[in-house]
């Protein structure tokens, strides 16, 4: 069961930005997934600087009371504007804190309705979060044509997921 939580599924998701203040796509930003760290605009054709959406977290426990969403990036200066945090007051004592930066949400609403959500998986899921892992609710595709190994870690993500979720009592 160790090695699913250092093996989960991620998507690296980010925008491009032109930093040519000659061309018309100048700090427009350009949606990148799976992308590395290069980034060239498509109109002008230099390179540009690329943003990817990361998270962390500060703690040591397995609960989480407090997630931030640092969100309305501006790539001129380089910095997130705006920041939606979401807390479980029902939590008392020392509890993790979850930041996401995205430079892909822009209003407060979006943001509110992400940090929700990462918080609902964060304490539903506990335990699966790696490092700068981003938690998602995503599926897991099982394939008979994955090798074993592979499919021997989705199966026991899905196993753990499983067990968390308390679907197990409902049909016991």
């Amino acid at each position: 069961m160790e090695a699913v939580r250092h093996k989960m599924a991620s998507m690296k998701r980010g925008v491009g930005y032109c930093e040519n203040t000659d061309c018309e796509d100048y700090a427009k930003g350009v949606f990148l997934l799976n992308h590395g760290d290069t980034f060239y605009c498509p109109r002008c054709r230099e390179l540009g600087k690329v943003e990817k959406e990361r998270g962390f977290y500060t703690g040591n426990t397995d609960i989480f009371k407090e997630v931030r969403v640092e969100y309305n990036f501006d790539p001129i200066n380089g910095v997130y504007r705006e920041i939606g945090i979401v807390r479980d007051e029902s939590l008392w004592g020392r509890n993790n804190v979850y930041t996401l930066q995205s430079p892909l949400i822009k209003t407060e609403k979006r943001a509110l309705k992400v940090a929700e959500a990462i918080l609902a998986n964060l304490n539903r899921y506990r335990g699966l979060l790696n490092g700068d892992d981003i938690p998602r609710t995503t599926e897991i595709i099982l394939s008979f044509d994955d090798p074993f190994d592979e499919f021997a870690l989705k199966l026991q993500q899905l196993s753990k997921e499983w067990e968390a979720s308390g679907l197990r009592e409902q049909i016991g």
